[in-house]
């Protein structure tokens, strides 16, 4: 498991890095060091798995995804979570443009709070009506 993983741990890494070197030269009035060690520590994990998942063993990426379809549970679990996706970019565009149109103060900029009370409720709501209310 960690030899098939150092290859996109030290990319992750080398990428994160570049990253956080580009950010620090967009901001110049941030002190560099920190933007580089914040942005490589938050980028690092996705990048290494993004690059393991979809480039290094993508045939382990394959077999897992083949297995996964088998089982009604997986689907209504997919479903609910692609709704959720549409309905939560959906919403939260139409929350900034009422809220910014009509001055609402809480509706507009939006925030991580709209996003997780969307995004988690359309999938919530979803994922119920596709185990049960389809009986």
């Amino acid at each position: 498991m960690v030899q098939s993983w150092w290859r996109s741990a030290v990319l992750g890494l080398a990428l994160a890095l570049l990253f956080g070197a580009l950010m620090a030269s967009r901001n110049p009035d941030d002190p560099a060091s920190v933007v580089v060690v914040v942005a490589a520590f938050t980028t690092w994990p996705v990048v290494a798995v993004a690059l393991q998942v979809l480039w290094f063993d993508r045939a382990a990426t394959g077999r897992d995804i083949a297995q996964g379809e088998l089982g009604v549970e997986h689907a209504w679990f997919q479903e609910a979570a692609a709704t959720a996706f549409a309905t939560m970019i959906g919403g939260l565009l139409f929350l900034e443009g009422v809220g910014d149109a009509l001055n609402v103060s809480w509706m507009a900029p939006v925030g991580l709070a709209h996003a997780l009370v969307l995004g988690l409720g359309t999938f919530a709501g979803s994922y119920l009506w596709l185990r049960f209310g389809r009986r």
